[in-house]
């Protein structure tokens, strides 16, 4: 937690270069997987923890096996945090630019950040067709949010008050 997330930038360069991963989707993918599983992580286990135990040890009772525990009991309450952790790490991921502007050069792989860098020339600026890449970039974040904003304040805040 100590460590700036960008001064990964260059050892991860190096070392997909090295082994072949430079200029892929896996190039992006393993260091967003890998920057937004602690806060899942956090979210997750701290939820998990207000489950009532008496809760699942009425399902053992009734007879449910472990695998059907957290298939049928464990998994439906948690809906509201995985969602929150969904959404969250779809924000993080639609809006990341350095990672793609550094891990990939291809442009049919280029982020929708990356592309929208393509209306600023040196000398000038597009900023009308700057402006609709905006809209049309930001019209997906806030559909989502909208869909989900319930649930995100659900599972952000279930986990925070005991009773």
């Amino acid at each position: 937690m100590l460590i700036p997330v960008h001064s990964l930038l260059v050892p991860l360069f190096i070392f997909f270069k090295k082994i072949g991963l430079y200029n892929t989707r896996f190039a992006l993918i393993i260091p967003y997987v890998a920057l937004g599983l602690p806060m899942t992580v956090f979210l997750v286990e701290s939820f998990i923890k207000t489950i009532p135990l008496e809760v699942e040890e009425a399902a053992l009772i009734d007879g449910c096996s472990l695998a059907q525990r957290l298939l049928f009991i464990v998994w439906p309450l948690c809906r509201p945090v995985i969602s929150t952790t969904l959404i969250l790490s779809f924000l993080s991921c639609w809006n990341e630019f350095p990672f793609a502007l550094i891990l990939i050069a291809r442009s049919n792989l280029k982020t929708l950040p990356l592309w929208l860098t393509n209306f600023n020339g040196q000398f000038s600026t597009n900023y009308t067709q700057l402006m609709a890449g905006l809209v049309v970039a930001s019209l997906p974040v806030i559909l989502v949010y909208l869909i989900f904003s319930k649930l995100v304040v659900k599972g952000m805040t279930a986990g925070a008050v005991k009773g």
